[in-house]
């Protein structure tokens, strides 16, 4: 197997449980690397750290499977990591959910690997090189522990350029319907499989949906649900908040037919306005007609993918929430959002504060929360903390 040292003082980060190499981390090869292939990490005196997968033309040139020296990186392997996770998610994710993520990569000791779990088939995102010359024994170990019905893969996310990588889509094993139903906390939602956003619907919400509908929707009010995708926070504050008018607003068409789909599935499509259109220009139109709601959320996707766009990013999310304050009810609540971990939880507050400053609106945070315990982040990876969400309320009189 490949050995990798690496420089003086860089072996830190690495005995801290960090998972990655940096390409300026290594010292030297015992010979040329091939892309993609297993290796040790040495410190610069040669002493065992770890074992990985390389890819020397990567920012990340080596992702860490193992801090074990006898643990072999062999089918046994995928077998026990899979097993774990799996075992982990039973003891997590309740009884009335039939969707969940089952491998959350780095989280799950299985870095550049997603699996997603749809009532009974797995879809399979491989985001690096080094995983993808892994992904047989990856799909073999799937089908022993698993035992789906269908392995579809979905590995259509631009970090794989990065690798080097094609995007991909395509059945791995078994028959893949094009739409698949589950339940999320008792609810029913079509998730579209085969041409769908990401691999499928966005299950790191699913805590966060339970707690707007359970603890700030009241029988009788009017939400808005802005950015809805599949109607996620709109179909659980209708189903379990018992609201009485949900406006859901998305600029696909595919996801708002899907969103009608499930509200009709769950017997509330009466309840329902679906908008379609950029949700900065709807939000404004709304607020200058003088629309009014009691809860409000703002969960639009990610407007920071670097470093270099955040002040960009931030001026995107202080309009929506500007428009969103603006609309909300004395007493309303409001929940936002951001995905990008480069908008961080302080960031987010910030954005929050400097429009509650403008709008006038008084506001008292109840919980500040992060994406669903199937999705857990890592401490030595503050990037693995990408979901935020701020539920605040304002108080419940006018200035």
């Amino acid at each position: 197997m490949l050995q990798v040292s690496i420089k003086r003082g860089r072996e830190k980060r690495i005995k801290g449980f960090h998972p990655w190499v940096y390409k300026n981390d290594i010292l030297s090869f015992s010979r040329r690397p091939k892309p993609g292939e297993l290796c040790v990490v040495r410190d610069y005196k040669g002493a065992f750290l770890a074992k990985g997968y390389i890819n020397p033309d990567s920012y990340i040139a080596i992702r860490i499977l193992t801090y074990r020296k006898d643990e072999e990186l062999d089918l046994k392997f995928f077998i026990k990591r899979i097993s774990e996770a799996l075992e982990y998610r039973k003891g997590i994710v309740p009884s009335d959910s039939t969707g969940f993520r089952l491998i959350h990569s780095e989280a799950d000791y299985l870095p550049g690997l997603i699996v997603d779990y749809y009532n009974g088939y797995l879809v399979v995102q491989i985001t690096t090189l080094g995983m993808e010359v892994l992904k047989d024994k990856v799909v073999q170990a799937l089908i022993e522990i698993v035992k789906p019905k269908g392995i579809y893969e979905k590995s259509t996310v631009q970090v794989r350029e990065l690798e080097g990588l094609p995007l991909v889509e395509q059945s791995l094993y078994g028959e893949i319907p094009e739409k698949v139903v589950i339940t999320e906390n008792g609810i029913k939602f079509n998730v579209q499989i085969i041409g769908g956003q990401k691999t499928g619907y966005f299950l790191d919400q699913r805590e966060n949906k339970l707690l707007f509908a359970k603890e700030f929707v009241k029988e009788g009010d009017r939400v808005l649900d802005a950015f809805c995708h599949l109607g996620g926070f709109g179909i659980h504050a209708a189903v379990i908040g018992k609201a009485k008018e949900v406006v859901a607003v998305d600029s696909s068409q595919l996801a708002l037919d899907l969103a009608k789909e499930n509200a009709k599935l769950n017997g509330v499509a009466d309840k329902f306005q679906f908008v379609k259109g950029d949700a900065f220009k709807v939000l404004k139109r709304m607020q200058q007609e003088g629309e009014k709601f009691d809860s409000i959320v703002i969960d639009p996707p990610a407007f920071a993918k670097s470093k270099t766009v955040v002040e960009q990013a931030k001026r995107g999310y202080k309009e929506l929430f500007l428009r969103g304050l603006k609309m909300l009810k004395p007493g309303g609540n409001i929940v936002v959002c951001s995905c990008s971990h480069h908008i961080t939880p302080p960031i987010l507050e910030e954005i929050l504060l400097s429009a509650a400053y403008d709008t006038r609106t008084p506001l008292k945070v109840l919980y500040t929360t992060y994406q669903a315990k199937d999705h857990p982040f890592v401490l030595q990876i503050p990037e693995s903390r990408y979901l935020k969400c701020i539920f605040a309320k304002s108080f419940p009189w006018e200035v």
